[in-house]
């Protein structure tokens, strides 16, 4: 795995080999190559879809680790799947977030790494410790490295989360930042992004989002952008799920370019997660 391996250079430590391979069938194969008694190992698996392969595999990979004597196994899942249901809305329901803390849990995790959670509460069902990191500072200076100078750094809707992503890219390379308010409609069920004045005429835009599935509140938001004169627009994401015709609607909405990180490796998948989690565990 390409992130695994970004991992193993950052922190100069060493990726175990492992055998990975699928039956005919479709069943999932896991061998170590290695003896990993007594070791801290660094488990990366991101759930991106399909969640539910992905998910078995890293339960597989945490059981066997376990059971042949490691002693610590820290999870980076990027891309936490099942991360948007924290209760049981509707009778009967389950509460998809916490069955999976507790397959982690409960196969051999010592703690959990992610970036840019979708809901943080889903965390709160974690017994070990459970950590929520972001790739907004790696987003911008991906967009620098490429030419935009003293952008507006956009969220592109008012949820705190969302806020302070902005805020934190913002501050990177001090630069200023603004969000927009969006509702759903209660007759229609369609998101209205609610416009008011922005600092935007003239400038480059860096609209910053933690997930893009269908890329409606991203491309409201660029279609408000080029109305008030934003030379260019551009959307830096963390999780680029990218359903059908994402790409397609972000573009008629004037986006210029669509960047996201490895938690999902796809073709805009630009930017590394490894520096974040590198930061976060490597010794001082």
């Amino acid at each position: 795995m390409k992130l695994a391996e970004n991992i193993g250079y950052e922190m100069r430590i060493p990726c175990v080999k492992a055998q990975f391979k699928r039956f005919p069938d479709g069943e999932f194969y896991f061998r170590l190559l290695e003896d990993v008694e007594g070791e801290d190992l660094l488990v990366v698996q991101s759930l991106y879809p399909p969640q539910d392969q992905h998910i078995v595999e890293l339960i597989y990979i945490l059981e066997t680790c376990r059971e042949l004597g490691a002693k610590r196994l820290i999870v980076y899942a990027p891309y936490l799947a099942y991360s948007r249901q924290d209760e049981r809305y509707l009778p009967g329901e389950a509460v998809s977030s916490k069955i999976l803390a507790h397959l982690i849990q409960e196969a051999g995790a010592s703690e959990l790494y992610t970036v840019d959670i979708h809901n943080i509460k889903v965390l709160d069902y974690y017994r070990i410790p459970a950590y929520d990191l972001t790739a907004a500072e790696e987003i911008i200076r991906y967009f620098v490295s490429k030419g935009v100078e003293n952008p507006l750094i956009l969220a592109p809707d008012g949820e705190e989360d969302a806020i302070r992503r902005a805020e934190t890219a913002a501050r990177a390379i001090g630069t200023d930042y603004d969000w927009l308010e969006k509702h759903r409609d209660r007759e229609t069920g369609k998101i209205v992004t609610v416009e008011k004045p922005l600092k935007a005429s003239g400038r480059d835009v860096v609209i910053i989002d933690d997930i893009i599935s269908t890329g409606g509140t991203a491309a409201n938001a660029a279609r408000i952008l080029r109305k008030q004169g934003a030379r260019r627009v551009y959307v830096g994401v963390t999780h680029a799920l990218l359903a059908e015709g994402a790409l397609e609607r972000l573009k008629a909405a004037g986006v210029e370019e669509v960047v996201g990180t490895d938690s999902i490796p796809g073709p805009v998948s630009k930017i590394t997660t490894a520096p974040i989690i590198a930061r976060k565990l490597k010794p001082t």
